[in-house]
């Protein structure tokens, strides 16, 4: 089991009203999901404009054969490679940054690339051929709810990883 983070510094102690040594300000469900929204702006509007020059089709929504699949899977890397490299760099992606978020490794600091893939490896679920985009949205519904319900406000893939989005 990983290692709970500890807040970065200036932030509360561990142990300080949450559960297991997080921080209190940890982020809720909404605030994350409008970070992931603004994420989602910026990345999408990166694909657009490199897909084209990469010589991508456009996508169909699963309902194409190789070409198509090919497309989801290039796409998904750019976005798994946009959440752990600024994860992992900078501990912020820019979505979080503009509503003041962070995320933490374990150690308080920014996670490690490999705690940020782990944290955002179900972004390449939809790519499983068949049950993919059901499997994603399943993964996608029980992020939600374990955020949405636990006192830290941690998802399953921040438990996986041993990260936290804080405050």
């Amino acid at each position: 089991m990983a290692q709970e983070p500890t807040p970065p510094e200036g932030g509360p102690p561990p142990g300080e009203g949450g559960s297991g040594g997080m921080p209190v300000a940890g982020a809720g469900l909404g605030r994350r999901f409008l970070a992931r929204l603004l994420d989602g702006i910026l990345v999408g509007v990166a694909i657009s404009i490199l897909a084209p020059v990469l010589g991508l089709p456009p996508p169909t929504m699963g309902l194409g054969g190789l070409d198509a699949w090919t497309t989801a899977a290039v796409t998904s890397g750019i976005w798994l490679a946009y959440y752990v490299a600024t994860e992992a760099q900078l501990g912020t992606t820019l979505g979080k940054r503009l509503l003041g978020l962070h995320v933490v490794g374990p150690d308080g600091g920014h996670p490690s690339v490999t705690a940020a893939t782990i944290r955002n490896v179900w972004l390449l679920f939809g790519l499983v051929p068949l049950v993919g985009g059901l499997v994603q949205l399943v993964a996608v519904i029980i992020i939600a709810v374990t955020i949405a319900t636990s006192d830290t406000h941690r998802g399953k893939h921040d438990e996986f990883a041993g990260t936290a989005v804080i405050r």
